[in-house]
């Protein structure tokens, strides 16, 4: 049998010179993989990044977030903010027409009411939208007019106006989404640069470029985009290098030491074949304490010392260079990813004497007396957890790792069944405040996503304030004081700010990269 390096190097020596010429059809259309699948194409339901970058193909949001992530006019061409901070308005722009819709004939104009209708009906209990949270904020949504939209919130939320940027508040036409006739979520129709040409579940989903879009497009931009259901991701790499993908998103282990080497570099042999593009990614991996259940249980563990130690014994920059092939940033600064804010500086270092200092103190010398403790994960993460293991042996903290399936994990944390254990955070919106949400003792699940089920007087007043306040200089301020009370406390010990890493056919053009991982596909061209 092949191996993985010989099975690579064979079909890169045969696909040399069988890419698509302009004069290919192939040459007007984009294709990509989604191993996840699709299970909807309604916006209220676009959790997963599947559903997100299928979402922003067919429809279109009031802003929207620039390559800097920095807010545009979307649907609305202008907005007002009152000086309160609790009062929207949005002009909206004129003839933006939805896609053809079987169950309206001719041109079919966005107009406020559609805006009105799609943001209130996120908060339908009916519905039962994963985003209706974005709604929470909300006191009342009206129109004036055909083209003005009011939105006032219960009370001024600063990042109010980033979430409108959220693919779960996408415009959607009532009559579509109230058809019984034509499920919305398998017949869709939005204001978007691509309409739904075909969708074949576990086959492939095919878009079509609208030319009545409100944005004029590239004259020789692609015409359509294909999505493949490749779920093995090695076979999926294959596919790229026979190039019936156009990109790929992230690296697999199966074939990631293979293609970059040990500085995070595209290996010389591949340069012509593809490039390699990076950029900081709106993702912390941390590892987290249930501090509810361990202060329950008066576990050694409820002592902030002890996980202070913990966070001080384990080597953040060999974790990135030896696992990640530099493909990660040590979290020193703290939960937030750096390129959110500028204020900070480190918070800790790998200090192992000082480790064993804290744990002497908290009366656990060279941890002795400390029980086994168990740091759960799902099995891509399986290699991570025993290099932290072994970093953690190396001060006497006695660590076991059990591996359970994603969905599993997922469920255990969100009822509070775990002492300890891997997670990640990837911004909703790209704000300060939805990182420090995450210490909010509102948002202890149920709730909400503090998954640490941390509890703080002060740090619920911290956030408040920076939830509210709409002058950066105090955010920033607020921020590094609530940042630097976690680290206190140390209800989780940030491990890495991820990168969005993508392996692009070097024909492709106008194809911006983000920290959001947002598919921006309207400006490409093949060249």
């Amino acid at each position: 049998m092949l191996s993985v390096r010989k099975l690579i190097y064979f079909l890169l020596f045969i696909t040399i010179g069988c890419r698509p010429s302009k004069n290919d059809p192939k040459h007007l259309v984009f294709r990509y993989n989604e191993p996840a699948g699709i299970t909807s194409l309604d916006p209220a339901y676009a959790r997963a990044q599947s559903g997100i970058w299928t979402s922003h193909q067919l429809f279109s949001t009031l802003v929207e977030l620039d390559a800097d992530l920095q807010v545009t006019p979307g649907l609305a061409k202008d907005w007002h903010i009152s000086d309160d901070g609790r009062s929207y308005t949005f002009y909206l722009r004129t003839s933006v027409h939805f896609h053809p819709h079987p169950t309206f004939s001719g041109n079919r104009l966005l107009t406020a009411a559609d805006v009105v209708y799609s943001l209130n009906r996120l908060k339908d209990p009916a519905v039962s939208s994963p985003g209706a949270w974005v709604m929470g904020w909300v006191d009342s949504i009206y129109s004036s007019n055909d083209s003005t939209v009011h939105i006032q919130l219960q009370r001024s939320f600063s990042p109010f106006i980033r979430v409108m940027s959220m693919k779960y508040t996408s415009v959607v036409p009532q009559e579509a989404v109230e058809s019984t006739a034509y499920p919305f979520a398998e017949f869709p129709s939005g204001t978007g640069p691509f309409y739904l040409k075909r969708w074949v579940p576990g086959d492939r989903l095919i878009l079509r470029r609208f030319d009545k879009y409100y944005i004029p497009l590239p004259e020789n931009g692609i015409q359509s985009v294909v999505v493949r259901f490749i779920t093995d991701k090695l076979s999926a790499f294959l596919a790229f290098l026979k190039g019936d993908l156009d990109f790929i998103s992230g690296l697999d282990v199966s074939y990631r030491d293979d293609i970059i080497d040990a500085d995070g570099q595209l290996r010389e042999k591949y340069r012509h074949q593809m490039r390699l593009e990076t950029t900081s990614y709106l993702n912390t991996e941390y590892l987290a304490f249930n501090t509810e259940k361990l202060k329950a249980e008066n576990s050694p563990y409820a002592d902030p010392r002890v996980r202070r130690a913990m966070a001080m014994t384990v080597n953040l920059e060999q974790l990135s260079k030896y696992l990640l092939s530099g493909m990660g940033t040590p979290a020193r600064v703290g939960m937030t990813p750096p390129s959110l804010h500028s204020n900070m500086t480190p918070l800790f270092e790998t200090n192992r004497d000082s480790a064993r200092t804290l744990l002497a103190e908290a009366g656990y010398p060279n941890g002795k007396g400390l029980p086994t403790l168990l740091l759960y994960t799902n099995p891509g993460y399986q290699d991570m957890a025993e290099f932290i293991q072994s970093e953690l042996k190396k001060v006497g903290f006695p660590l076991k790792v059990d591996v359970a399936p994603p969905s599993t994990l997922r469920q255990q944390i969100a009822t509070g069944k775990v002492d300890f254990f891997r997670a990640s955070w990837i911004a909703d919106y790209p704000d300060i405040e939805n990182y420090m949400l995450l210490f909010f003792s509102e948002n202890i699940p149920p709730s909400g996503p503090n998954y640490s089920r941390f509890k703080s007087a002060e740090a619920d007043a911290l956030y408040r304030a920076l939830a509210s306040s709409g002058d950066q200089l105090e955010r920033d301020s607020l921020h590094k004081a609530m940042e630097h009370l976690i680290h206190a406390d140390m209800p989780v010990i940030p491990l890495f700010y991820d990168k969005v890493i993508r392996l692009i056919n070097p024909n492709i053009e106008g194809f911006p990269i983000n920290a959001l991982n947002l598919l921006e596909l309207r400006w490409v061209i093949k060249q």
